[in-house]
């Protein structure tokens, strides 16, 4: 058989042990030594594909998508800089646990380390940011090759997708001829066969004593980015014990019940703090993005501390010892639901709600921030079932600082894993590519992170979606850090960047608008809602007097 072929069949039979395990999303970027991998890709029967020409956007989109469905989604590029360019989508996958699969062309080994063009060292690219690493040697149409070939596609869905779910990278060394002489007449469709992914519970003695110290004291639940297990809320019931839901949990936006969302400035409050002492702590999820919570929760040293990973990691809370127990979110609370757990007194829960409404009242009064103002209103316009997806930096902090709660379904997502400004635009592409909820898309970010990732306007300007662009002229959030009294603050910290949003939005064939104040907002965002496609919205933000509105707010609590 001949080398172009023999290149094609071997892809083919990767690419039907992927889809035989369930894959059905690739994402490929152009390029010559990937050619085998991309006519795999387009013929293959079950596979959907998407192709960006930037591997670093198109590394974030399919981040988007396997965030959204928790499938993994295979990303396929040629050969040098083009895999590197995956990193920083592989490092948020890594730490958020979502399952890519990389599948990068190389060169073969005659090629290697003799100054070959467009090849460098590719083999374990990615270090300890990946499950596993296979490299791949030529073609070989042998048929034990191609039988364990399949199962590799098998086994790399396995340990993208288990307990600690993540990227895993296939290094495919293809040699030339990359285009075959002849394409096959037609593939056949494989069967596909589901993974079976446990449930890791509790032993019963250990579930029993954890519950005796849970039963009649006054506990606190919190919820970190990533902590989306709709059963925490009816453990929190059960206890009569707060859920503190960060917006990246997701589970503010469900159903009112024991969620408190205002202790980022309830907690402030050196008065509340102590009067909110707690006798445990039970933790979900990553770290809370609100740093009076996590100064709360390090005060919290006389109380057991338990934070639950299915992977059994350690966690570290500044100033507590934290336990972790090793059982799936779903798991526990199930294992604990069907216990009878006795709650603690009324008004332990009712002190928490009757606060958190006074913060909302108070918010109600208060002159608020733009930012503040656009996010609740955008909040309180989304329809049932939408998703909403928040920039990092001052994005996410106005969102857990100010949004509430709400009972719409409201699904939330955020790269919180490595908390960068890179690839935010394309990785709301890749959601909204992937969302089928009856409500809309809205992502909410920075200027830097627009700016970072302008590509991702080719992906995104397909997608039914609607884009919060919060201009605050540069790194908003040094303004509240002690770099602000650095010299040179504005120009190595703060960055302004020298760009006109809407001529870049257009020259992408965009639809956009610029707003300044919150009535021109309110309208915008009503057109936005009844429009289709990319709908971006540039909140153009006086940083001063939004900082000075901010701090007003704060200082309400802190004392």
């Amino acid at each position: 058989m001949e080398q172009g072929r023999c290149n094609l069949d071997w892809c083919l039979a990767l690419l039907d042990g992927l889809a035989s395990a369930g894959v059905e999303q690739v994402v490929l970027s152009p390029g010559s030594r990937n050619t085998p991998l991309t006519l795999a890709t387009v013929l293959h029967p079950q596979l959907e594909h998407h192709v960006a020409v930037d591997e670093r956007a198109g590394a974030f989109f399919a981040l988007g998508i396997a965030m959204l469905t928790r499938k993994p989604v295979v990303l396929i590029c040629t050969s040098g800089t083009a895999v590197a360019n995956w990193f920083p989508a592989v490092v948020e996958a890594n730490q958020q646990q979502i399952p890519l699969i990389l599948l990068s062309a190389d060169r073969p080994w005659e090629l290697q380390q003799c100054l070959a063009n467009q090849t460098m060292d590719q083999i374990k690219l990615f270090g300890s940011h990946v499950r596993a690493f296979h490299q791949l040697p030529v073609a070989d149409f042998s048929r034990t090759a191609m039988r364990r070939l399949r199962m590799l596609g098998r086994q790399l869905v396995r340990e993208s997708s288990g307990i600690d779910a993540g990227p895993v990278h296939a290094n495919i060394s293809l040699r030339e001829p990359l285009v075959p002489e002849s394409l096959p007449r037609s593939l056949s469709v494989v069967e596909v066969k589901a993974l079976t992914k446990p449930q890791l519970l509790l032993p019963q003695e250990e579930l029993h004593s954890l519950a005796a110290i849970l039963s009649g004291k006054k506990g606190v639940i919190v919820c970190g980015p990533g902590a989306t297990c709709a059963e925490v809320l009816y453990l929190g019931e059960a206890l009569g014990c707060p859920v503190l839901a960060d917006p990246l949990s997701g589970l503010r936006y469900v159903s009112p019940g024991a969620v408190i969302s205002h202790y980022d400035l309830l907690l402030r409050s050196k008065a509340n703090a102590v009067q909110l002492q707690a006798e445990w702590v039970l933790h979900f999820g990553g770290t809370p993005v609100s740093s009076a919570l996590q100064l709360f929760l390090g005060g919290q040293d006389r109380a057991p501390y338990w934070w639950v990973d299915v992977c059994g990691r350690s966690m570290d809370i500044p100033g507590v010892m934290v336990e972790t127990l090793s059982a799936s979110a779903q798991g526990l609370c199930q294992q604990l639901l069907s216990l009878e757990l006795p709650p603690p007194a009324a008004d332990w829960l009712k002190s928490w709600q009757v606060l958190d409404r006074q913060v909302e009242e108070r918010l109600q009064q208060l002159d608020l921030p733009l930012e503040a103002q656009v996010i609740r209103h955008a909040l309180q316009e989304l329809p049932a079932q939408s998703l909403l997806f928040s920039g990092n930096s001052m994005a996410v902090r106005f969102l857990d600082a100010y949004s509430g709660v709400h009972s719409k379904d409201i699904a939330v997502y955020g790269n919180r894993g490595a908390s960068g400004i890179d690839g935010n635009l394309s990785t709301l592409a890749g959601l909204a590519s992937a969302h089928r909820g009856e409500g809309k898309v809205l992502g909410i970010v920075g200027d830097l992170a627009f700016f970072h990732d302008l590509n991702a306007l080719a992906l995104a300007r397909d997608q039914d979606m609607i884009l919060l662009l919060l201009n605050n002229q540069g790194g908003g959030i040094f303004d509240f850090l002690p770099q602000r009294e650095l010299p040179e603050y504005e120009a190595c910290w703060r960055t302004p960047v020298v760009l006109d949003y809407m001529q870049a939005s257009a020259a992408f064939s965009v639809a956009s608008v610029q707003v300044r104040d919150m009535d021109a907002f309110a309208q915008a965002f009503s057109r936005a809602m009844a429009g289709e496609g990319m709908q971006l919205i540039e909140v153009v933000i006086d940083s001063g007097h939004s900082n000075e509105l901010h701090r007003n707010v704060v200082a309400q609590w802190a004392n």
